[in-house]
């Protein structure tokens, strides 16, 4: 693969103008691409009289050259970091800080997004389950049911989980929230109560991802046997 695959639009509505990067220096940015394993014809390389960029085209990642060879100028940014910006006193000099780039810029897209992971799951339960459902009331020994099972399940993940006084501050309000809802909503309605009140439990009391993944389970499991909703088989963590 030559300069010849790159993109010659330069991005932000720039102009080209006169090619700020020999062919070597292109042909060195693909090999330090390759270098990390990544496809170079995943990334756009423009161009226009001020800088170079090199953008990864799905996740809008990018590395800016600027300036010249007496000093090199520019910002690198990937994933939801901020950019960053650098300074190079050589070519040599930019390779390597485009190429810690690309290190960071892979290992951030092979890093699963679990919290967007936990959130697309909980959608796609309450589509699941929509169906068959009724938003009939709980009977009164249902609501007492969701009471001892909703103060089991605290005490489980407290042990499992090593929870902090504070974490388990905010997981008992969220859940004495729901014994009280349970009293007044219809069983749809409480459903997405629930799934509500748990995610925002797991992003405030700053769960880990992998572990908040267990405890919302391990919350479904706990009370899924009430609704006969539909829902499909609960993974175990």
């Amino acid at each position: 693969m030559t300069d010849d695959h790159w993109s010659k639009a330069a991005p932000h509505g720039a102009t080209p103008g006169t090619p700020r990067l020999q062919k070597f220096k292109k042909n060195e940015i693909i090999r330090a691409i390759q270098a990390v394993g990544l496809d170079p014809r995943e990334f756009d390389l423009a161009e226009d009289e001020s800088e170079a960029w090199i953008k990864h085209k799905l996740s809008g990642a990018l590395f800016t050259i600027g300036g010249g060879p007496a000093k090199y100028v520019g910002h690198h940014q990937w994933g939801d970091w901020p950019a960053w910006p650098y300074e190079a006193f050589s070519w040599e000099a930019v390779m390597r800080s485009a190429s810690s780039w690309l290190d960071e810029l892979k290992r951030d897209l092979e890093t699963p997004d679990l919290w967007a992971e936990l959130q697309s799951e909980s959608a796609l339960l309450v589509a699941e389950s929509n169906e068959d459902a009724d938003n009939t009331p709980f009977s009164s020994s249902e609501r007492e049911d969701i009471a001892a099972r909703l103060h089991a399940f605290a005490e489980e993940a407290e042990q499992v989980y090593a929870l902090s006084e504070v974490q388990m501050s905010y997981l008992n309000a969220r859940l004495d929230y729901l014994v009280a809802a349970a009293d007044r909503l219809g069983r749809i309605d409480w459903r997405n109560a629930l799934l509500g009140a748990i995610i925002a439990f797991l992003l405030t009391a700053a769960i880990p991802p992998d572990s908040a993944r267990d405890i919302f389970y391990m919350l479904l499991r706990a009370i899924i046997h009430l609704w006969g909703l539909g829902f499909p088989d609960l993974p175990r963590g």
